[in-house]
């Protein structure tokens, strides 16, 4: 039953990370004029359309066949990643990422989306966490690849070689995946569309898992802009740049098994997923307070790193689970659209910020002070849900 899920984003991913390291330099490398700005720029709408691109289709993907709907958006992507490096200046560059980005959104959306539709809550998460092993193994390999291609200005070779990862994604899919899923199936409405923000302000339960998710997503982006670039300007050895990122996969991949464990006996014992996001937010402010102590120093990026690691794999699993047990008779697709607004707004001003204020950060010599401020904001927000759990739901 999750078997084609697991592959879809093992094999997707596997593209995806082997893009996403070096994005921040390439963007740079391409359209050296556009500076600190549009590298922030173009960070900020790809991770939107990542994240937030099935938000505008919600109603018509609530009647697809999820089937249909999930290779319709990895071929979408692999189109604009194929097309990345031909695409004229800054316009054209934002623009091929933009519908790559819109083609994992709906991906996304919809393999989330078959996984609730066809599991309980606990076996749900135990799924999630699975996936997040299958993209943490993409992730191990794709930066090692992409680093050594970097350093020898292969960058269509790359490109085309992850557009060709989307499209076996695809075609796995089609071969695998059921015919006739569909999100409507059972739902008592539509999701809804401009009222997701309106749900968002107005119920608690709603409101307090997208706040921690948004400051979580705010905090992961940082890892594919920030510390991206700051790895670059440490290090011009290839093997060291793709050696952080790798370090970061497999760590996940060994850590997610024992604390997905833990989770599960937790959540079958009652405990709720909100609380399981608070420690992933934690952890990442810890991370990040690691990192601004010590300072450039390739070891201290490891550590810093290491403790990243820890804060996904009860991070990012967890979002799911939370956004899919918030109560109500909300249709699924809403439930997982709710997740994107959260994840939209956190990540996608986290990839600004982590591309154009680090630059700024980094020319006036002040590297520390940006990661301190970022263990701040996540303590922050921690220190706040865990103050006020009974009025916040």
């Amino acid at each position: 039953m999750t078997v084609p899920v697991v592959l879809d984003y093992l094999l997707s991913h596997l593209g995806f990370f082997a893009v996403l390291p070096v994005l921040p330099v390439l963007l740079g490398r391409w359209e050296p004029a556009g500076g600190a700005v549009f590298v922030g720029a173009a960070l900020f709408a790809f991770n939107f359309a990542v994240r937030g691109a099935s938000l505008f289709i919600s109603s018509l993907l609530h009647r697809a066949d999820v089937r249909v709907a999930m290779a319709s958006g990895l071929l979408m992507a692999a189109a604009g990643f194929a097309v990345l490096p031909v695409a004229p200046g800054a316009v054209g560059i934002t623009a091929a990422l933009l519908v790559a980005g819109a083609g994992m959104s709906t991906n996304g959306l919809m393999a989330r989306v078959y996984v609730a539709l066809s599991l309980e809550t606990v076996a749900r998460n135990t799924v999630f966490a699975a996936v997040q092993v299958a993209v943490n193994v993409s992730a191990a390999l794709g930066p090692i690849a992409a680093n050594f291609m970097l350093d020898n200005a292969l960058d269509t070779p790359l490109l085309l070689a992850v557009a060709g990862t989307y499209v076996l994604a695809a075609a796995a899919v089609l071969v695998l995946l059921p015919r006739g899923v569909r999100p409507d199936d059972g739902d008592v409405r539509p999701p809804l569309r401009l009222g997701l923000l309106r749900a968002v302000v107005a119920d608690p339960h709603v409101r307090r898992v997208s706040v921690i998710t948004a400051a979580g997503g705010f905090l992961y982006a940082q890892f594919f802009s920030a510390v991206a670039l700051q790895v670059a300007q440490v290090t011009d050895d290839p093997a060291w740049r793709a050696g952080i990122f790798t370090a970061n996969a497999v760590l996940v991949v060994v850590l997610q098994i024992p604390v997905t464990a833990y989770c599960s006996r937790k959540l079958g014992a009652g405990t709720p997923p909100v609380l399981f996001l608070l420690v992933g937010v934690g952890t990442f402010a810890a991370a990040f307070a690691l990192m601004g102590a010590t300072g450039a120093a390739v070891a201290g990026m490891l550590a810093a790193v290491a403790v990243f690691s820890l804060a996904e794999t009860f991070f990012t699993p967890m979002v799911n689970t939370a956004f899919s047990v918030i109560p109500g008779d909300r249709p699924v697709v809403e439930l997982f659209n709710l997740r994107q607004v959260a994840a939209t707004a956190g990540e996608s001003v986290g990839a600004f910020t982590g591309g154009a204020l680090f630059l700024v950060a980094a020319e006036h010599g002040s590297r520390p002070v940006y990661w301190g401020a970022l263990a701040v904001v996540g303590a922050v927000v921690v220190l706040f849900h865990l103050s006020t759990p009974a009025r916040e739901g």
